[in-house]
Parts: structure tokens; sequence; C-alpha cells
């Protein structure tokens, strides 16, 4: 079977899918969309056409005035952001034709609207191909790369050596999707999504950080990408550097998500054996593991040694690689 795995994240769009000789390709886009209205000319490799609208993907849409940034900080939003993306990529690899069915993902926050969102993907995209699309719980679906590769999912045999009872938690950029995983089965019981935690929240705080100080206005997107690059700000040709307000705004934001942990998951914490992080929140721990503040926030909590990442440095594709093997599995069945 021919697929396409894509996981569209507030903050990034990431891939998976094998090549023609059959090996993994795991790749990574700026989620930033531009409606442009009129362009005088078409840019192929810049713009993109649905239908009679004209889009600015990736790191280009932030060149570009901050009004016509589609936002993507809601379902709605993205809901009409998807069909962008994956016209995009679905021209990118080779036409629809070439691919048997497109796995995307939903943060189980959202898993009421998972009809609503393949209803306006297959009316926008005009496709009439039965069960094109599958859409997967995000986090819920990472326990089935940790089942078959732990924490190495660019390892091409299985690894044997993994946990049985642990916790995931899957950090994005605007929710955070914890599961629970008891004697390597897990159940939607025992898994919730939560809106508004993920890194939104520091994004929202360098928003005002940059309003108060200094007057300037930036989108949350623009936050966002400012969050990425270590809090360089760049702006009529002067460079601000906000690296130490965002690294105490993402130290607070660290002791927050713990916090949320305990509340939601404090039973489930005394009975695991480990903590598996993924996504951008894993990014920021690792970034922030030997600071004696997040130290002293974890240890409030439970041993570091708790806690464990992805060793291949591929955390924010483990969404992308479990919707690829997730549907490898079921239509081989």
């Amino acid at each position: 079977m021919r697929l396409l795995a894509i996981d569209l994240g507030y903050s990034a769009v990431k891939v998976a899918y094998y090549n023609e000789s059959g090996a993994l390709q795991l790749e990574k886009y700026t989620s930033a969309v531009a409606k442009i209205e009129d362009p005088m000319d078409i840019d192929g490799d810049v713009m993109f056409r649905v239908k009679a609208d004209t889009y600015v993907l990736g790191d280009y849409a932030l060149k570009l005035s901050r009004s016509l940034l589609m936002p993507l900080e809601t379902f709605e939003d993205m809901k009409a952001v998807y069909p962008v993306w994956i016209a995009y990529l679905l021209k990118r690899y080779g036409g629809m034709d070439k691919f048997d069915h497109v796995i995307i993902g939903l943060s189980l926050a959202f898993s009421d609207k998972t009809d609503e969102l393949l209803s306006s993907l297959y009316e926008a995209l005009l496709i009439e191909k039965p069960n094109y699309f599958i859409c997967l719980p995000q986090g819920l679906s990472c326990k089935l790369a940790y089942s078959e590769h732990g924490l190495d999912i660019s390892s091409t045999s299985m690894n044997s050596m993994k946990l049985k009872n642990y916790i995931v938690m899957d950090g994005g950029f605007l929710s955070i999707d914890i599961c629970a995983v008891i004697n390597q089965n897990s159940s939607a019981g025992a898994a919730i999504g939560v809106p508004n935690t993920g890194v939104i929240c520091v994004a929202y705080d360098v928003v005002d950080y940059l309003f108060k100080e200094y007057q300037m206005k930036v989108s949350v997107k623009e936050a966002a990408h400012i969050v990425d690059s270590g809090g360089v700000v760049q702006r009529r040709g002067r460079k601000l550097d906000i690296s130490q307000q965002l690294k105490q705004f993402i130290k607070k934001y660290l002791g927050n998500v713990l916090t949320l942990l305990e509340d939601k998951y404090a039973e489930y914490l005394d009975a695991v054996d480990g903590l598996i992080v993924l996504g951008g929140l894993a990014y920021f721990f690792q970034k922030y593991w030997e600071d004696p503040e997040v130290i002293a926030e974890i240890e409030k909590h439970f041993d570091r040694d708790f806690i464990h990442f992805s060793t291949d440095g591929l955390s924010e594709f483990y969404n992308a690689f479990s919707y690829l093997r997730f549907a490898e599995n079921k239509l081989k069945a």
C-alpha cells in the first residue's frame, strides 16, 4: 500500500512515507499559511493554488504581512488550513493517485470533531475515493511506535527494551495529549487531550511581552517562530534578543505542564514505571534538563530518571510515524 502520513501541528507539519526504494522518509515544514489575492506572477516554488485561491506556505508565508497569515490557534483554523497543506503535499509527492491512503491525526482534545474534519477534507479537495483519508488520535497513536521501536523510530529493527507500564505525554503547539499504558495496553478512558496547554502558552507570553516592553505587534504564528529561533526578533533592520525572557517563559511553562500532569494523572504516576515525553514538549525539557529551577520542578513530582525521551532526536515525528505504521498494520489485516 502506498501511504502518506501527515501530522499537521499548529507549529509545524510533519510527514512520513516510504520512498520508491522502501526507505522511510521523515520531513518537516513550518505550518504557516498566507492567503494572497491577485498575485502578479505565480512562483511555483513559493506560491500554491487551490481552486481559485492562492497561498504561500511555510517559511515564506512569515515574510508577508501578518494580516495575510491564516490563523492556526483553534480547531476551526486547522480545518481551514488542512486542505491547503494536503493539496500541496500531494502535489509535491506525485499527486493524489500516487497514494492509496492519506493518514492524518487529531488531538484527543478534539476527538469529537473527526467526522467534521474528514467531511471538510473530502469536500474541499473534491475527493470521491472512499476511505482515502484515515484519521487517528494523536498521542495515543505514539504507543504503536514505542511498542515496536522503543525510543528509536529510526532503527530498522524492533526494540525489545521497553517499559510495559508508562504514561505518554505528547506536547504540541496547541494541546497536550496524555495516555496511560498498563501492561502494554491503553484505553480511551486512560487518555485525554487538553486544549490550550501546548507551546502556544509560551507564544502568548512572547506576544504580550513584546507589546508591553517595545510596543511591537506580532502574531501568534510569528511568536511561535521567535520561540523556535531561541528568542531572536528581527524587525525593520533591527535585531532584538529576548532569549533571557523566553527562557523564563519556558521554565514557567514546564512547571505548569508538570502540575497539569500531576492534577490529571496522579494515580497513574503512582502505578507506572516511567513517563515518555514526546513532541515539541520534549525539546524544551531536554534543552533545560540541567537547569536547577527545572530540576527542582521535576523533583517535586518524581525523579528525573522517571522521564524518558527519544534517543534518535526524532521526537516530533512520533505521531506521523505511528500513523504510517498503524495504517500498514490495519490494511494488511
